[in-house]
């Protein structure tokens, strides 16, 4: 690495979470059998709220877990959050536009990391006594699924 090479600081805090829905079709949940991971797929989804005059960058993040049977696939558990994290000089530290948001410091997947450890948490919570109590939302790497999300095209 240089050492010529200069770090930017960044100070960011988390200051709200709030679960903004939930779904779980608890009859098809009670159809599934036992040990049959393979059955589900899972989906992501995230939006970006930026405001910038307060330093505030909201990050909407979703999660779906599909069953995909006998050629069929079906939304059996859907949560959404909303996660509001502060962060000094926002406008220095991120390129916004109407329609885009560059991140030039890597912010986004850090924060997107915090996201969804808390969604697995509400998760693990929200699917207690059901089959997806043995299937938790697995370890996802926050930079791939950024990088994932938002491919250039």
């Amino acid at each position: 690495m240089d050492n010529n090479q200069s770090k930017t600081e960044i100070q960011l805090r988390l200051l709200k979470v709030q679960e903004t829905g939930f779904f779980m079709d608890s009859v098809l949940l009670s159809t599934i059998e036992e040990n049959k991971p393979d059955l589900f797929n899972i989906e992501f989804g995230l939006q970006l709220e930026p405001k910038v005059s307060l330093n505030i960058l909201n990050l909407h993040l979703i999660v779906r877990y599909i069953l995909t049977a006998n050629s069929q696939s079906e939304k059996v558990v859907e949560l959404q959050t909303s996660n509001s994290f502060e962060i000094i000089d926002l406008e220095k530290l991120m390129s916004i536009s109407d329609s885009e948001i560059t991140d030039n410091n890597s912010i986004i997947p850090t924060i997107l990391g915090v996201a969804l450890g808390t969604l697995r948490g509400i998760l693990v919570v929200k699917t207690a006594g059901t089959i997806l109590a043995d299937f938790p939302l697995p370890i996802v790497n926050p930079t791939e699924l950024c990088s994932s999300m938002y491919a250039k095209k």
